[in-house]
Parts: C-alpha cells; structure tokens; sequence
C-alpha cells in the first residue's frame, strides 16, 4: 500500500509505503504530523460509510419534519401532554408529538415515510382539523386563534412540505461518491482547521492531492482546490482501512467527551447533516466508554490474539480505565487526571486493544508516543508496537525525533522478524520551507547522524566549559 501527498500542509510531496510500521522522522515543525492526520481525516470520513449516509439522511429528514411543524410547537406541546394520559386519537399527530426533538439515526425509512403522510395532510389542509380535534377539550375559545396561525402560516408550510418532497428525491439518488467526498472535504477542514493546503500551493492556485493505492487497485484519489474537493478530478472506490485510531495527546484522557451537539456541524448542498468529530474527541469518547460485553467466545479468542501485547502492558500499566477512571487489579480506584503521564500512553493503547474492532484493516497513528516516556519504558513501548503489526497484523504509522525510540524499532523489527514489513521515511526541507519525505528503510545512518548532531553539539559545549572549570 502506498499514501501519497502532494501540498497538504508544509509537505511539497510524501510517498508512504504502507505494509506494516511506518516510521517517520525528523526535526520539529517538518510536516510529520501532517501525514498522520491526512490520512486519518480520510480513513475516519469513510469508515461505516453506507451507516453514515444512512444516518445522516435520517436526520437530515427529521429536522425537515421538525421545520414544518414548528409553527405549531405550542399546540402540540399540549398535546404531548395529553398523549402522557393516551388521550391523542390520531396516529399521524401522536406520531409528530413522538419524535420528541431526537431524532433516532435508525428510523431513516420510517421518517421518510411520516414525511410524507405529514405533508400530504398539510397539503389537504387535514393537519389542523386533526390537531383542533386532538385539543378539543382543552383548546376553548384558541380554536379560532389556532386557524388563524394557519391561515398565516399556510402558504410557508406548504412550501416546506414540496421542498421537503423534492430534498427527499434528491438524496435518494445520492451516490456513494458524492456522499464520500463531502464526508472527506469536511473531516479534512477539521483536522486542519479549514486549512488543509498548504499556503504556497494556495498562492499559486494549485491543486493539492491524496492518493491511496497498492499494486492491482487505487482506492482513492482525492483532489483538492481552495480547500474543496474537486469532484470532476477526483476518483473514490472505498477506504482501504475499517477502523482509524489517531493518537497525539496522552492528556485526551483526562478531558471530558465534547458533547455531539458542539462538534462540527455540516451541512450543505448535498445534505450532509452529520457532526463531525476531531480525532481528539473520538478519542476521549472511547476512552470514557466502559469496556464492550463481547460473549465468552469472542472474548476468549480476542484475548488469544494480543495476550503477548497485553502481557507487556499489563507489565506497566496492570489495571484499566473507564469512565474516567483507572482501576488496579486488586480493586484500587485512581481519577485518570491523577495517573502518571507515561501511564496514560500506555492506557490508551490498552484501551485501543480492548474495546476497539481491531482487524489486519485497522490503522494506529501514533504521533511522538514517546515524548513523556523514560528511555526503559520507550523501549517497552517500542516492543509493544512492534507486536501490533506481528501479532495482529495492524498498520502503524509512527512519527518520532528520538534517537532511543528509533534504535529500539530498529532492534526490537529484527528480533521478531518484521523487518520487510517496516519503512523509514526523513523529512527533508526544501525552498520556500516546504517538506518531502525521502525513504531511508535500507539505511537509517543518515537518521541516525541528523539526531546524533544536536548531542554533539551539546556534549562538545559542555565538555569546552568542564575544561574551562578545571
């Protein structure tokens, strides 16, 4: 597999072989992260692709219904209470009064369907007869002040009801493509806060590319202009990965779940209605979730399939975390804002491999992991890693500016045999500041020497002064 960059961010272009660990290094501020999150916004945007576009037509209708009926709301707000004593005679008002303002991301076939018999009945003028009928012993002398709230109202609501109509023809004929480019365009302008391009290619208004391909097949490639995606340039078959895991903030832990309300909104011509969430938030969902009730069966063979990483783990980090909270096996309680910070990576990989659907397609970006890490438990997360790609056959992206880390990949890929499965990738700089990733897999000296020049800076620097103190 192979993902291709061309004026995402700083980076110029980027070739990254993807079979196993991928290593990216390099200096601070040289587009690293840039790959990572390229590829998780496009992962993420299409993973359970027909269930979001399922999902989100489902709401995309239920406000619908919301909009035309929300002249009314105050009416029908008393006959929601009269339905608490099951005194609403009529299906179609009861069933209006039942969606209750949430919308139910399955019931996409059952609101199309009240849509219509809604607007059919307000097209007929039936709606309000059936409303006063519901209200009749309550409604008094407001019956007139009710006819004429659709009197004022009428011409607007059955507006909404044929928008409504031709909205519904229009998503239905929507394409898995079409959907899928909205769905990128929008999980990208999140991940780089609507920035994706990088400034040069911008000014020079050019066209920015990902691609996504192995030897027999492209999977997509996705173009990009002014931040939009070009559709009439751009090709989509599928995602290549079920399941996208980025990591860069061990702290993600401690933080409470945005609410789905506050994430990113969306919505524009082609209806897409769904929130979308940044990395960092379906991150901190999963790690305040308790733990998934797999069966015996499934748990049993899950447990067979990573105990040699688990084994590892637990060698540092024995207990779990949910909701919140980290607990020992022997029963003890720690908040999670109190459990060390080294503790924290390895919990949330932990908490990856037991409550994620981990396959041979799930993808595990892990930006700087070390970065809070003592150099004996750099090497244990290194080990860890290593059996990831092993063991359970997952695809890492690794990015790191440690002379440590890289040398325990390097050491721990031979020992269990991975090497063909590993690629070392060097960020270089060139004019105008932008980046290009240059394969370094059949030698890491020059990796090596780049990290080792700033230690020979220093140690010639103290070594100057030790001499000058003596």
């Amino acid at each position: 597999m192979e993902f291709s960059i061309r004026g995402i961010g700083i980076i110029k272009e980027a070739d990254i072989k993807m079979d196993g660990l991928t290593v990216i290094a390099g200096s601070n501020n040289s587009g690293k992260t840039t790959v990572g999150r390229a590829l998780y916004a496009v992962t993420s945007a299409v993973e359970d692709l027909a269930e979001k576009q399922q999902q989100d037509q489902a709401k995309a209708v239920f406000y619908r219904i919301r909009k035309i009926v929300e002249p009314f709301d105050g009416w029908l707000s008393r006959s929601r209470f009269l339905s608490r004593k099951e005194e609403v005679s009529d299906d179609l008002i009861s069933e209006v009064i039942g969606i209750n303002h949430i919308y139910n991301p399955g019931k996409r076939d059952y609101y199309i369907d009240l849509l219509f018999r809604l607007c059919e009945s307000m097209e007929k003028g039936s709606f309000i007869e059936l409303l006063i009928d519901n209200l009749r012993d309550v409604v008094g002398n407001s019956e007139s002040a009710i006819r004429n709230e659709w009197e004022d109202h009428k011409e607007k609501i059955q507006k909404e009801c044929l928008g409504a109509r031709e909205f519904v023809e229009s998503f239905q004929q929507q394409t898995k493509k079409e959907f899928a480019y909205k769905m990128i365009e929008e999980t990208l302008a999140v991940e780089f806060s609507n920035q994706a391009q990088s400034y040069i290619t911008v000014d020079e208004g050019g066209i920015s590319k990902l691609e996504f391909k192995n030897s027999h097949k492209e999977f997509y490639e996705i173009c990009i202009s002014e931040n939009r995606i070009l559709e009439d340039k751009s090709s989509f078959t599928e995602g290549y990965y079920d399941r996208a895991y980025f990591v860069d903030d061990p702290y993600i832990i401690e933080d409470r779940i945005t609410p789905s309300y506050l994430a990113a909104p969306y919505v524009d011509e082609k209806h897409v209605q769904i929130r979308i969430m940044s990395h960092r938030d379906k991150m901190r969902r999963m790690m305040r979730v308790s733990d998934v009730d797999r069966g015996i069966s499934e748990t049993i063979y899950r447990e067979q399939e990573i105990q040699n990483v688990m084994k590892k783990i637990d060698a540092i980090v024995p207990g779990k975390v949910s909701k919140g909270v980290y607990q020992s096996p022997t029963g003890r309680k720690l908040k999670v804002e109190n459990l060390a910070t080294g503790s924290k990576v390895f919990s949330i990989i932990k908490k990856i491999l037991t409550s994620g659907d981990l396959t041979d397609k799930t993808l595990l970006i892990l930006d700087e992991p070390e970065s809070h890490l003592h150099p004996s438990w750099i090497n244990q997360l290194a080990e860890v890693i290593v059996l990831l790609v092993k063991e359970c056959n997952m695809t890492v992206l690794l990015t790191t500016h440690s002379p440590n880390f890289l040398l325990a990949v390097d050491a721990l890929m031979r020992k269990y045999e991975i090497r063909e499965k590993c690629h070392f990738y060097q960020t270089e700089f060139e004019e105008n500041n932008q980046i290009k990733y240059v394969e370094k897999t059949d030698c890491l000296d020059n990796i090596y020497a780049d990290f080792a020049a700033s230690f020979a800076e220093m140690n010639a620097l103290r070594k100057k002064y030790m001499n000058v103190e003596e």
